[in-house]
């Protein structure tokens, strides 16, 4: 996939590069581990996402929301500390 920006909007950089990245979709206590393309700026690490991309974020979100886990696997716990 070809990058399609010119330069980073946060940082005006031009080194970006297209790649697989891992990005953390979280829906009630549920958090999903999803790897999905995106333009990363190799500068501030800025990450653009294509607009089908952002649309499988956002339905897994929806997912997890309503409790949805078939085709989700367990990978481990996520911890958070105790109140007090």
């Amino acid at each position: 996939m070809k990058a399609r920006l010119s330069k980073c909007v946060r940082c005006g950089s031009k080194d970006l590069e297209d790649r697989e990245v891992e990005k953390l979709v979280r829906g009630g206590d549920d958090v999903a581990a999803l790897r999905v393309r995106a333009t990363v700026c190799h500068r501030c690490g800025e990450r653009y996402f294509s607009n089908d991309v952002v649309r499988v974020l956002e339905k897994a979100r929806r997912r997890l929301e309503g409790g949805e886990l078939g085709g989700f696997r367990a990978l481990g716990r996520v911890l958070a500390p105790s109140p007090g």
